[in-house]
């Protein structure tokens, strides 16, 4: 991030307590902000001869700028360049010292991710003093945190799959055959390819990209239900299986009540989901909106007179989402 990273910090208000006051200077003077004692010392105590990360910042740093910020009881700390994940150490830390509920939303692109920020993340909420490697005290706290990997444009590119029209086709046609390969030959050829959701869901819990991990293809799981949540903006209130069926409920970032439920189309075809909806309805709210389900279905059908919900199928508005603003610009 660079100068305008370090403009940002020493703008940041270092924070003093005594006698009851507050009091606020705009220096780092500090040796608790040395980053070799506080941030390489320090993490190589928690990770041990596993640290792989040269130059992490004074977690006293973090902690003191968040403090600084006078958060609510139970806010967000961001950090779009997590590294070795001092930003989500510190919450951990206020956390436990002042029994808040701070929370943490990291991001980082490097491969320190899973060799250090998530390690070094799991140890901060085990115990809060480590010494090689191993914990020294055992004050560990609740603690849930989900990462997620998102899709990269070469994940993408890896898992194209192309099917090629028989060749005497194309030999038998040459005029086709060359407007075919000037207009058609990525758009069609490629329809099919899983990155492109190509498919119906059969089975949304096994589904897969074949991706390029450190020179090998490997077949890599991808969280539909999750990408699904995310793509609609369901705040999730509860997400249970009920014979067979993943149903997620909660409210979209239209403010509108939705029930979304995935299934195995392979075991329970649209006469078992109806059968399941009229045994499992009154599990859910009764003002709902949307509901969602993968793959062919006739809910719509069991909609009561007084009940203004629809329902829609997952796989169409997957797709019209993730590709929305793709022809602009």
């Amino acid at each position: 991030m660079g100068l305008a990273r370090r403009k940002l910090l020493s703008a940041v208000p270092l924070l003093l307590k005594g006698e009851g006051r507050t009091a606020l200077f705009s220096n780092w003077t500090d040796r608790r902000y040395n980053a070799g004692t506080y941030g390489a010392n320090l993490l190589g105590k928690i990770l041990g001869e596993q640290n792989q990360f040269a130059y992490p910042k004074s977690i006293h740093t973090v902690e003191d700028a968040i403090y600084a910020a006078e958060l609510g009881f139970d806010d967000y700390v961001m950090d779009c360049f997590a590294g070795s994940g001092t930003t989500g150490h510190a919450v951990i830390s206020l956390n436990r010292q002042d029994r808040r509920r701070r929370k943490y939303v990291l991001a980082d692109m490097a491969e320190h991710f899973d060799s250090v920020l998530i390690p070094r993340l799991k140890k901060a909420v085990y115990s809060a003093d480590w010494k090689e490697g191993k914990p020294v005290s055992c004050e560990g706290v609740s603690q849930l945190f989900k990462y997620i990997r998102l899709e990269s444009w070469e994940d993408t590119m890896d898992s194209l799959e192309i099917a090629l029209p028989p060749e005497e086709y194309l030999a038998a046609n040459p005029e086709l055959a060359e407007d075919y390969r000037l207009r058609y030959a990525l758009g069609e050829e490629t329809r099919g390819s899983a990155c492109l959701l190509g498919e119906r869901f059969v089975d949304p819990f096994s589904y897969t990209l074949s991706m390029v991990r450190d020179g090998v293809r490997r077949e890599t799981p991808v969280d539909l239900p999750e990408t699904f949540n995310f793509l609609i903006g369901l705040a999730v209130e509860s997400r249970r299986w009920l014979d067979g069926v993943l149903a997620i409920s909660g409210t979209d970032g239209k403010g509108r009540r939705c029930l979304v439920l995935w299934r195995d189309l392979r075991r329970t075809d649209a006469a078992a989901l109806d059968a399941w909806f009229v045994e499992h309805r009154a599990r859910f709210a009764e003002a709902l909106d949307i509901v969602y389900a993968n793959g062919d279905h006739t809910l719509g059908a069991l909609r009561k007179p007084e009940e203004g919900w629809t329902a829609e199928t997952i796989e169409p508005a997957f797709r019209a989402l993730m590709f929305a603003g793709d022809d602009a610009g």
